[in-house]
């Protein structure tokens, strides 16, 4: 029988049906007004998810490239940066400056925990000489579950006094919770197609402002594909120097256009509380939570596994029983965690299916708990007492 599988990965997304049938529409000359015009209406919109009057970049690639094409395209070799590392996707960036040949100051973190303003602030005052040319962190860390305070994190970079770019990582947090970028002061935001904004994965999307383009005209690293000065010169005409992924606009076009009716603040209350009603369901189960009390993520909730419970075990019951993706522990966690994600397409009844289903399965592999417990929590979550 056919069914309707959650796919509650922290990425790729489920799509809306009407996404869906938008990347359906037959193929169009990339050189031609149609598309010019549909890159327009792309870039538009995203000026409003971002939250930005900079420029905004559009590259083929996942998340991960567009990282990296921040990295060459802000630095020369020998420059120096601070990192945060917290996780698998901000120990990334790391990776990808140090391969380039940057000398990266990590700012560490147990996994789990979130990085603090006093940390990056102390950072930024032991570089006297203002060596550091950028502050590079993630808004959401999707190994741990961990949402970091950017807003207070880029009001204390600011009021240091030090000339650091601030560089975020939202592949997971764009359109999933607030993000402020000319109002935080945030010079260079990268986000990918596959999360929040419910897209099939294929498009980086970036933003550049004033105070990047300086350091971008001065980097020496080599670049083609990821040439911003290039991408920037074509989308003048809302045109690419290759052959972009088109039929993804199209996709793009109808997602923005579904955000836009809901209306962004209330994408940002409706990951909110279906954060909060898995959390409290978890909890309530009995389950642990990883992440940092306060500094839970509202895109992806990580879960430590029960004792006598396999993470195998878990994942294919949920799948084969129940039709549930979910994801797993990364690297030192694998075994230890699972993570719900929750971003994206999902509604209040989702999070019944999916938590519900969480439940029975543990249920069934030996974990105490009573039947019922996970929706009456969320149902408390959504119907406050």
């Amino acid at each position: 029988m056919s069914r309707r599988k959650y796919l509650q990965i922290p990425g790729p997304t489920n799509i809306p049906d009407r996404v869906l049938r938008s990347l359906a529409q037959p193929i169009i000359s990339h050189r031609g007004p149609e598309f010019e015009q549909l890159v327009a209406d792309c870039i538009e919109g995203l000026k409003k998810v971002y939250r930005t009057e900079n420029d905004i970049l559009i590259l083929p690639s996942s998340g991960s490239g567009a990282l990296e094409s921040a990295i060459v395209n802000l630095f020369s070799p020998g420059d120096t940066i601070a990192a945060a590392s917290l996780g698998v996707f901000s120990e990334r960036v790391a990776l990808i400056a140090e391969r380039h040949g940057l000398n990266v100051i990590r700012i560490t973190k147990e996994w789990g925990q979130a990085i603090k303003p006093p940390e990056i602030a102390q950072v930024l005052a032991d570089d006297r000489g203002h060596k550091i040319k950028a502050v590079c962190l993630p808004q959401n860390e999707t190994t741990s579950g961990v949402a970091n305070d950017l807003k207070a994190i880029s009001q204390t970079i600011k009021e240091t006094g030090h000339p650091a770019l601030i560089m975020v990582d939202a592949v997971s947090s764009l359109a999933c919770m607030p993000l402020e970028t000319d109002a935080w002061g945030i010079d260079i935001v990268v986000s990918g197609s596959q999360k929040g904004l419910m897209l099939p994965p294929g498009l980086g999307i970036v933003s550049v402002s004033p105070k990047a383009w300086t350091l971008i005209e001065q980097s020496t690293m080599p670049k083609w594909y990821w040439d911003y000065q290039i991408i920037k010169d074509r989308l003048k005409t809302n045109q690419f120097p290759y052959t972009p992924p088109t039929s993804i606009f199209f996709g793009l076009k109808e997602a923005l256009a579904i955000i836009e009716e809901e209306g962004l603040e209330n994408v940002f209350a409706r990951h909110k509380q279906i954060a909060e009603a898995v959390r409290n369901s978890s909890k309530a189960m009995g389950l642990e939570l990883f992440a940092e009390q306060g500094y839970e993520s509202n895109s992806v909730t990580v879960i430590c596994l029960p004792q006598n419970v396999k993470y195998e075990d878990l994942e294919r019951l949920l799948y084969e029983k129940y039709g549930l993706v979910i994801g797993g522990g990364l690297q030192k966690l694998q075994g230890q965690i699972f993570r719900i994600g929750h971003l994206g397409l999902i509604h209040n009844t989702d999070v019944y299916a999916i938590m519900c289903a969480v439940e029975a399965a543990l249920v069934e592999l030996g974990y105490q708990v009573e039947l019922g417990t996970a929706a009456r929590a969320i149902s408390e979550t959504f119907l406050p007492i």
